[in-house]
């Protein structure tokens, strides 16, 4: 049984799953401070770091085998922290899209991970009821972070300072959670192609993403 400082810190990383939506309380102050550039741009700095999110997605199982998980989802974690800190201390436009970029590639590296480590590292109903705690959390712990950057509104460089959380977070992961063991020679040498019904309903997913990220934006 792994102890409750490992069980908190793999759950703490759900906590920050969608930490990208952060922003978008402050979408109407960046609208004022950036008065030249088009309202869709400027939505756009919420839309990119998901969109580059989905870059590092896809070659996160490569990078943990080379790298192990725990160093993929650390690296993320540091990632994103500093690219999120960047709009706090600049007003240039074109240098915020960019961080959010770079933002959205490291979580991307840890995001995948909140569910991951719970299967490497728990077993029968402990496992079930913890990947149930990560939903939950996923959804407590965008609501926590989208309350406090509706208490810090008023200044819109201070909700960037959110993310300094990750790397709380990235020093929980280091001390407390091991690195799961490697697979099997057998299961390495094992490769699973994905039926063609699988890759449409990942486009439809994607797709159904994009358009529903597109009508919250639209709503706020």
């Amino acid at each position: 049984m792994k102890s409750t400082r490992t069980t908190i810190s793999i759950l703490s990383l759900s906590t920050v799953s969608n930490i990208t939506t952060v922003i978008t309380g402050v979408i109407p102050q960046l609208r004022r401070e950036f008065p030249n550039i088009p309202t869709t741009m400027i939505e756009w700095l919420v839309t990119i770091a998901n969109f580059s999110a989905l870059l590092t997605i896809l070659p996160n199982p490569f990078l943990s085998r080379k790298l192990g998980i725990k160093k993929v989802v650390i690296i993320g974690l540091l990632i994103s922290a500093t690219a999120g800190i960047i709009p706090a201390f600049s007003n240039n436009f074109l240098l915020i899209m960019c961080s959010r970029f770079i933002l959205g590639l490291g979580v991307g590296l840890f995001s995948p991970h909140a569910i991951s480590l719970i299967a490497h590292n728990y077993s029968g109903e402990f496992r079930a009821k913890l990947l149930g705690y990560q939903t939950g959390l996923t959804a407590l712990g965008n609501a926590i972070l989208l309350g406090l950057a509706g208490l810090l509104v008023g200044i819109w460089h201070a909700v960037f300072g959110l993310y300094l959380i990750l790397i709380f977070i990235a020093i929980l992961i280091g001390l407390f959670v091991p690195e799961p063991e490697k697979p099997s020679i057998e299961t390495k040498n094992s490769k699973v192609k994905l039926p063609w019904q699988k890759w449409q309903l990942i486009i439809l997913t994607f797709i159904t993403y994009l358009l529903i990220w597109g009508v919250q934006l639209k709503l706020r």
